[in-house]
C-alpha cells in the first residue's frame, strides 16, 4: 500500500504496520468501539461476540464486527459509512482496537458482505468471542485515524469520493 497514511502521519508506526495489511502474516483487523466498550473489553480481556440487545434490538444475533485494514475510519466517517447515522451508535467509533489472530480463524469464521448494494465498505462480522491470548494487538485506545481525504487512501474510490 506504500505511501497511505490512515492516522494522517500521527501514529508513524501504526501506519507503517497498516501500510503492509498483515502482521506476521496473517490480516490485520479493525474493531470500533464507544469508549465505554472499549474499557468493557478492557477489563475482560475479550471482545464479546454476545450483543446487548437492548441496543441492537431482540434479534441481534452473536458476532463482532470488524473492519478489515482498508476501513480505517475516524469516528464521524465510522457513525455515516458504518452506522448510517443511526442516532444510537453516535459515540460507537471513539475507540479502537487495531489486532491481527495469532492463528488465523478459517473462512467459515467470518461472514463478509458488502455494507450496502454498490458500497465499497464492507462488513465482516465473526462468530465467537476473541480473547486477548488468541490475538497480536498492535493498537488500542482513543480512535486515531484520520479523515478518509487526509489519508492519501490506496483504493481510487476512496480517493475520488474523499481525496
Amino acid at each position: 500500500m506504500g505511501n497511505w497514511r490512515p492516522t494522517g502521519g500521527k501514529d508513524t508506526l501504526l501506519d507503517a504496520r497498516l501500510n503492509t495489511g498483515s502482521w506476521n502474516g496473517k490480516p490485520i483487523y479493525i474493531h470500533v468501539t464507544s469508549q465505554e466498550g472499549h474499557t468493557g473489553i478492557d477489563t475482560a480481556g475479550k471482545i464479546n461476540a454476545t450483543p446487548k440487545k437492548d441496543r441492537r434490538g431482540p434479534a441481534a444475533k452473536n458476532g463482532i464486527y470488524v473492519n478489515p485494514v482498508q476501513q480505517t475510519f475516524c469516528p464521524s466517517e465510522a457513525f455515516t459509512l458504518l452506522f448510517f447515522e443511526e442516532e444510537k451508535y453516535r459515540n460507537s467509533a471513539t475507540h479502537c482496537f487495531v489486532f491481527s489472530f495469532l492463528k488465523q480463524p478459517g473462512a467459515s469464521s467470518f461472514k463478509e458482505d458488502d455494507i450496502s448494494n454498490g458500497s465499497w465498505v464492507k462488513e465482516l462480522i465473526y462468530f465467537d468471542n476473541i480473547t486477548y491470548s488468541q490475538i497480536d494487538i498492535l493498537y488500542k485506545g482513543p480512535n486515531p485515524f484520520a479523515a478518509l481525504r487526509l489519508q492519501n487512501h490506496p483504493n481510487p474510490k476512496v480517493q475520488a469520493a474523499f481525496g
